[in-house]
């Protein structure tokens, strides 16, 4: 079937061209079969049929806008016969009784498929149902692309998070907030800093950028699930506090200068106490025996004269006594011996 009422002149898809197959079934009733082919956007759309009576079947079309007045060209088989009507039933809806056969689309430069049409994705975009290997296949599955290797490439592994995967290595997760980097991390060309964890650790770590627009301005602060450990703060004044949340424990001291003296080279407190008098007192008082009619002999070394008295036994009749001079140090009293 092919031609159509030309309506406007230069509209040359208003030249509709259809192809109607019809084929007998093997039952008994024989039963058929009817099959649509569409060339041109605005040719016949639809085939139905209807069992008159024994083997004898009405053919409805439904036509487009331009399909009207078509010439029609048929041929059939030895036991069977076609009889077109010149003036056709002609309905606004498929008949209710009638039964639907199929119709099937040639795609040409006129009539061209849609993305969907083939199962493709649009350069206007779209959605692709499954994974998607760029220059490979694709091992990772699900909601995944791959890029030249088969299991390196991104895959959506749940609401809000985009996994990397690098040779089937699970190496950077992506979450709402947050890049969670499954191994070391390293920035640089030539030299490079790394951070890494050993996943060996009772507590997690966290390093932290932050200030409270005050006293506080900028601090950068080390810590664990328990705590801080350090910080690093710029003062208002733009002067730096370093802090220690714990003993700091040097492995040379080779960084204190000569403003700081070294062990062996000052006192201790114990070392200072030892050295230092805190109190001086006069020992028990000594009379001394006499040598000879003159009198005693000479103090003790560290002892003084205290009394000196008449004494008429001696033929010059004096007496003395002495005392030895005592010190406190350290934790007790000490007689000056020298």
């Amino acid at each position: 079937m092919w031609g159509g009422g030309g309506f406007d002149v230069g509209g040359c898809e208003q030249g509709v061209i259809s192809e109607l197959v019809r084929r007998a079934g093997n039952g008994s009733p024989v039963g058929i079969t009817a099959t649509l082919w569409r060339r041109s956007p605005n040719s016949a759309n639809e085939v139905a049929w209807i069992n008159t009576s024994g083997d004898t079947y009405d053919i409805y079309i439904n036509i487009g806008q331009y399909a009207y007045w078509l010439i029609a060209q048929y041929d059939y088989t030895g036991n069977a016969n076609v009889t077109l009507h010149s003036t056709p039933e002609y309905s606004s809806v498929q008949p209710g009784n009638s039964t639907s056969g199929q119709t099937y689309t040639l795609y040409n430069s006129l009539m061209k498929p849609t993305a969907g049409d083939v199962e493709a994705l649009s350069v206007n975009g779209g959605r692709l149902n499954g994974a998607l290997g760029i220059g490979t296949d694709n091992v990772l599955g699900g909601s995944s692309i791959v890029f030249g290797d088969n299991d390196t490439g991104f895959k959506q592994n749940g609401d809000g998070i985009l996994d990397t995967f690098a040779n089937s290595q699970h190496t950077v997760r992506v979450a709402p907030g947050e890049m969670q980097v499954l191994g070391a991390m390293r920035t640089g060309n030539a030299k490079r800093m790394t951070m890494t964890s050993n996943n060996n650790s009772l507590l997690n770590a966290q390093f932290h950028l932050w200030g409270d627009g005050g006293n506080r301005p900028t601090v950068i602060e080390l810590g664990d699930d328990q705590g801080w450990h350090l910080y690093s703060q710029r003062n208002p004044d733009g002067g730096i506090q370093f802090v220690v949340n714990g003993q700091v424990i040097p492995g040379n001291y080779g960084n204190f200068d000569a403003r700081y003296l070294t062990s062996g080279n000052v006192y201790t407190k114990g070392e200072s106490d030892n050295r230092y008098v805190q109190n001086i007192q006069r020992g028990a008082p000594v009379w001394p025996g006499k040598v000879d009619e003159y009198g005693p002999a000479e103090a003790p070394a560290g002892c003084f004269l205290t009394q000196a008295r008449h004494d008429p036994t001696t033929a010059y009749g004096v007496t003395f006594a002495y005392r030895p001079l005592q010190m406190w140090v350290g934790n007790g009293w000490r007689t000056i011996n020298g």
